[in-house]
């Protein structure tokens, strides 16, 4: 194995609405300041959720590696293998192939905490100059779910603790020379099965990048009436599940034509939205949804 050695950026984890709020508004401007090293690259990965009905997700995250084609560049096309195909970064033959490992502060988190816009950093550093490939997710074993008030194990299947993420050159936000960032969907209704009264967890994440994908928020009214939100068209799909108050926002979906389904409960109907435009870069808001019983 290959490995190029750098130094690596500080770590800031921001694990409250009303600080994170602050700080990604000052994301891209603080990032812009780094003093990057000659013949390397910054790469900066957000986690954010895809979200399902729980009232807490807490998954261990112990590692990020990212692979490097120092052959290539970040603009050149895209030539991967197959979507989250096994690469094991031990043992390369390619001359011009590097796995590096990012800084990060291992732990928990709640992933449930992560949606509607919310985000935190999770790794950062320098990797040499190249063509950014793939990402190698680590988990640990300190995986839990809470459903109806009580805390479960979420184990992993077939004790698996990593997946590989196959990075395009739409995946990445570039926000100056050489310092690019990346975020990272944790898809949690594809993520976790219950299966012989256990909780399953087999991650499923999807990277995105503001510049190249696009965004849906709402509010949903009455208050205590709605449960998930799904976007989705033939190609793509989103969720997310409202602060109490009733505001959402789904990220991360490709440019297109969507349909938007609202769960009703407490009485009241499903609600379902044609026709919205998602355009690359863009929020579109589409107001106060007002649910029916």
């Amino acid at each position: 194995m290959k490995n190029v050695f750098g130094r690596f950026a500080p770590i800031f984890l921001v694990l409250t609405g009303s600080l994170l709020f602050l700080y990604s508004c000052q994301k891209e401007a603080n990032q812009n300041s780094d003093n990057i090293p000659a013949g390397q690259t910054k790469l900066s990965v957000y986690l954010v959720d895809g979200p399902l009905d729980f009232q807490h997700v807490w998954v261990d995250v112990q590692g990020i590696l990212v692979k490097v084609d120092t052959c290539r560049r970040n603009g050149d096309a895209d030539h991967h293998n197959g979507p989250g195909c096994d690469d094991d970064h031990d043992s390369l033959s390619s001359r011009c192939e590097y796995w590096d490992t990012l800084a990060i502060n291992p732990g928990v988190y709640d992933l449930l905490a992560l949606r509607n816009g919310v985000d935190t950093l999770l790794a950062s550093g320098f990797v040499i100059n190249g063509k950014i490939e793939r990402i190698k997710f680590i988990l640990g074993t300190n995986n839990s779910i809470m459903a109806d008030s009580v805390t479960h194990p979420l184990q992993l299947v077939n004790n698996q603790h990593y997946i590989f993420v196959n990075v395009g050159r739409d995946h990445l936000d570039s926000i100056s020379s050489n310092n690019f960032q990346l975020y990272l969907d944790f898809d949690l209704a594809r993520s976790i099965k219950y299966i012989g009264g256990n909780y399953w967890l087999r991650p499923y994440l999807r990277p995105f990048g503001h510049h190249s994908f696009g965004e849906i928020e709402g509010k949903v009214r009455p208050v205590h009436t709605f449960g998930l939100i799904k976007a989705f068209n033939a190609t793509d799909t989103g969720y997310a599940r409202p602060w109490d108050q009733g505001e959402f926002k789904i990220r991360g979906l490709r440019p297109g034509t969507y349909s938007l389904l609202i769960d009703g409960i407490n009485g009241y109907q499903d609600s379902l939205i044609n026709n919205i435009t998602v355009e690359r870069n863009h929020d579109t808001k589409l107001g106060v949804i007002q649910l029916r019983q």
